[in-house]
Parts: structure tokens; sequence; C-alpha cells
């Protein structure tokens, strides 16, 4: 007879073990423990140590939860209305009506929401029942620990708010698009084009909506807050010193955040960052620091001739493959041998490479992208691909991807 545990066994002994741990450590900093209350700590806190105990706890509870739901419970539980009460916590900011301390009835929230009480009434209780709100007693609403976060981070308030108007319509599209232009390969012609009813592309369409516009662009603040896109990781995953006096074109570099950081480090660089002239007249050159501001559409021709390094932080992956290759066609006048290319990305590891939690993040990325824009996340032989379809001139020189980054740098050195 087989003595050997069955999978359920084996997970539930990984997350009894690890909690305990994770319990241990708390209760020796003397640290609040997790709570759904309204009260409840945002962050952890913990040790690299212990925040790998707790990945590989929600790790192994996902996987349990998974197998002992069953296939049919599985694909039950994936039902349509998973974001309708964020939809209406959103539209009604319903956050920012209930008091942060204390409750008030639903009527009261209705009639200030200007909403039927009874319908408002039961899209919350299905959020209630996902963890956002609570009902401490009959009639009443009071905020959960992530309600809260809604009402206290107005970059989260953006976030769910993009979510929901802007790429929950554009998923729900998505295959009709792929079923009007199955070639999927322009920027125009997606879940979002059809949603918004528009021959705009993503960017041009919400910069019509200065509200849109700023809400996008909190729910970015908020979704790039953690240190996986932190910019230190550009600043110590490349040897920005052996530029020496060099110059740095940065382009698309917005308000030159990451043009600031790499100036107060390597003063002697002389960086420029480009931008379309709508975003120009929104930058601000910094006293005392290397950067200069220039309007540029990375699609013209490079004007800045012969620099050191061009940088692409985070731009490809907002385009699909032909327009990268224009993007990448464009800097070749420009190009002095020995010039490099720096492209800051999502590198997509191969299926199965990774805890299945994390894969579920990177793979939703990569579907929000073909929603908003018939844009991609690539694996390391799709960016090799596109490389050579650009110009067998520019040689893949390598890729870091930094410790704790999220994105990868891959360096292209000009042969021509």
């Amino acid at each position: 007879m087989s003595t050997s545990r069955s999978r359920i066994a084996q997970l539930a002994s990984n997350v009894a073990a690890y909690t305990q741990q994770i319990d241990d450590y708390l209760n020796q900093k003397t640290l609040p423990h997790p709570s759904f209350d309204a009260d409840g700590p945002v962050d952890l806190g913990l040790p690299p140590d212990i925040e790998q105990l707790r990945g590989a706890v929600l790790e192994a509870t996902q996987e349990l939860n998974d197998l002992l739901q069953g296939p049919r419970d599985l694909l039950f539980n994936h039902h349509h209305n998973q974001l309708l009460y964020l939809k209406l916590i959103s539209r009604f900011d319903i956050a920012k009506k209930v008091p942060l301390e204390g409750e008030i009835t639903y009527a009261d929230l209705a009639t200030s929401a200007g909403v039927d009480e009874a319908a408002l009434c039961r899209i919350l209780r299905l959020g209630i029942a996902h963890r956002v709100f609570r009902e401490p007693r009959p009639g009443m609403i009071a905020h959960s620990a992530a309600s809260r976060q809604i009402a206290d981070d107005q970059a989260m308030a953006d976030w769910v708010g993009a979510c929901v108007n802007d790429m929950w319509p554009s998923a729900e599209k998505t295959v009709d698009a792929l079923a009007k232009w199955p070639l999927a390969d322009e920027p125009n012609q997606t879940g979002f084009s059809l949603a918004n009813e528009t021959d705009n592309s993503f960017y041009i369409e919400l910069a019509k909506d200065q509200e849109r516009a700023r809400r996008f662009g909190g729910a970015m603040s908020f979704f790039t807050s953690g240190d996986g896109y932190s910019l230190r990781h550009l600043i110590d995953g490349y040897d920005w010193s052996a530029v020496g006096t060099g110059t740095v074109v940065d382009l698309g570099g917005s308000l030159g955040d990451a043009a600031f950081a790499i100036a107060r480090q390597f003063p002697d660089i002389h960086i420029i960052v480009q931008e379309l002239s709508e975003v120009i007249k929104l930058c601000k050159e910094e006293p005392w620091l290397n950067v200069k501001f220039m309007a540029h559409d990375f699609f013209k021709n490079q004007p800045v001739k012969e620099a050191d390094v061009y940088l692409l932080r985070w731009i490809l992956h907002n385009w699909p493959d032909k327009y990268c290759i224009q993007i990448l066609n464009a800097l070749v006048p420009a190009l002095k041998p020995g010039s490099r290319v720096l492209i800051m990305d999502f590198v997509m590891p191969p299926p199965l490479a990774l805890p299945n939690l994390v894969d579920r993040k990177l793979r939703a990325m990569d579907a929000t992208m073909l929603e908003i824009g018939n844009s991609k996340e690539r694996n390391m032989d799709e960016w090799k691909a596109l490389f050579e379809r650009a110009d067998r001139r520019f040689v893949l020189k390598g890729m870091v991807q930094p410790p704790g980054s999220n994105l990868a740098i891959l360096e292209l050195q000009w042969q021509g």
C-alpha cells in the first residue's frame, strides 16, 4: 500500500507550517495581524524571508481551493458579475459616502447616492460577500479594510474606476473585436474600440476627456507604486557609469521621472527626454540636473544624432509588433556604430515556469494589452524576432532581470 500523501494533504501541511511561522513572527514583533476590519493593516511589512512564506501560503491556498472545488465549481465560479459592486462603488463614490468610522443605513446611503435602496443593498451585499464593506448589523453598512482603501487612497480609487469603466468594457468586447478584425494588429481595432465606439486608439480616446485621462494616470501611479516597478531597478540594473559624459535619449519619458533618477546618480550624463508636445507643456526642468525636454513623436525619425543610449522604458509593450518595428526603425538614421538601445519591459516566462498565482497576474496583464491596444507582453523569443524583423544590425547583447524588478532590461547594440 502506498504511503505517499495526497496533493491536498501536502498543500494543507504547507499552509499550516508556513502560517505558523508568519504568526510567530508577527507575535514576536508585536505587529498587527491581518484583518478584514477597517483598521486592519494595509501592509504587514514582512522581511524578505517571511514575505516568501506569505507568497507560498497564498500559492498553496489557491491551489487547494481550486482542487477542492472540482472542475464544475471552478468553472461556475467564473461568474459574470464579479465587478458589478465595484462599478457601483466607483460610479456613485460609495466609499466616500460611508463614514470612515462608524456606520450608515442603507436608506441614507441610497438617498446620498440618488439610487434605489433595494438595488443598492443587493449589489453592495455582493461586495460584502467578497470582503468589500461590512454589514455590522442588519440595515447598516460600514467599511472593511478593502473598502476603506478606496476611500483613503485616491490612486486606489482611480485604479478601481479605470478597471470598471475602461478595462472591463474592453475585455467584454475583445472576442467580438477578434471576430471583426482577426489580424489583431491595429491599436484602434480592439475591444476598447468597440466598447467606446471609436476609431481612436486607447490613449488618444482617453485624452479627449480630461477627467478620464487623470483617472487612468492615477490608476497607473497606483499600479506601479510597488517596488517591482521602482526606478532603482533601472539605476542599479545597468552600467550607467560607462556612459561617462555621453548622451542618453529617453523616448516617451513622460514627465522625466526616470531621467531625473539617472541624473541624480550620474550627473555627468546629458539626458534628453522626448515626449509629445502636449506632454512637454507639463514638464519642468529641475535645477542642477542635466536633463532637457524635447517635443518628439517616436514614430518620426530621431532628431538627436549619435547619442550613446536610447532608452525605451515600458514603451514597446503598448504597441503591436509592426508599430514597435516603426519605432525602432525611426532610430536607425540617428545611430552611430556602438549606440545602445535599452528596452526596459516585461519578458514573459514560459508557461508553468512561475507559481500559478504569479502566472495568472502576468497572463492577465498580457490580455489587458490585447484588449486596449492589440499590443502584448513578449517572451524572449518574441523579443528576438521583433529585433530581427526591425533590422538585423540591432544585436542583442544581453538581458538582465534586476532582483525584485518586474521589468527586465534588454540591451541592443547598433552594428551598422
